[in-house]
Formats: C-alpha cells, structure tokens, sequence
C-alpha cells in the first residue's frame, strides 16, 4: 500500500504543477491581448467597456479561486504524503474530489485517490 500511496502523491504533485501551469499561461495569454481588447472597446463604446471590465474583473477572481480550490491543495496534499504526514491523505482525498469534474484526467486520479484512501482506511480497521 505504500507504493500506492507515492505514486498518489506523485500524481497529485505533477497533476497540481500542470494546472498550475496552464492557469499562469492563461492569465499571460489575457494580460497580453487585454490592453488590444480595451482599447478598441473603449473606442466604440464607453458604457461597453465599463461592462467588459467588470467582467474581466470577475473571471481574474473566478481563476484565483479555481487556482487555491484544486491545484494548489494536490500539490500540498501530495508533498504532505511524500513526506510522511498522516493529514496528507484526507487532503488529498478532498482534492481527489474536487479533481473528479476535471474529464478525463481528473476523473482518473479521483477514482484512484478514492481507492487508495478506501484502501488505506481498510488496513487502519483490520489492524486494530
């Protein structure tokens, strides 16, 4: 079971540092285009581009929730596993969860974060 238990964290690690990547490679990809953008908004429509910032605004925080709600608690969760700590298991149970609407990657790394913790939680109640 301790094999299983790495290559969960390893999994979760590299899973979490690739989203990770793909949110910074967004957020350049906005920042780049964003002034272009604006700029020819600005120059049609005032009131548009009051709107357009608004909701440029809201989904920046939208990707910063996502970055702290799924990413960073694999990442977290997987070097707490690594290195022996009992938490990090039931973190990265949540983020297994969490991970599940992610098709089809995420899917498959839920499903083997549930078994593993099942799995876990199985041999902890035959040994006691």
């Amino acid at each position: 079971m301790d094999t299983h238990k790495r290559l969960l964290s390893i999994l979760h690690i590299v899973y979490g540092s690739l989203h990770i990547l793909l949110f910074l490679l967004g957020a350049l990809l906005v920042n780049t285009f964003l002034p272009f953008i604006m700029a020819e908004i600005a120059e049609a429509d005032a009131d548009a581009a009051m709107i357009t910032e608004l909701a440029i605004n809201f989904v920046r925080a939208l990707f910063f929730i996502l970055l702290f709600l799924i990413p960073l608690p694999s990442v977290i969760g997987g070097f707490a596993l690594l290195n022996g700590k009992k938490w990090g298991l039931n973190w990265l149970m949540a983020s297994g969860c969490l991970s599940l609407i992610n098709v089809p990657l995420g899917t498959g790394l839920g499903i083997y974060t549930i078994w593993v913790f099942v799995e876990v939680q199985n041999a902890k109640k035959n040994n006691d």
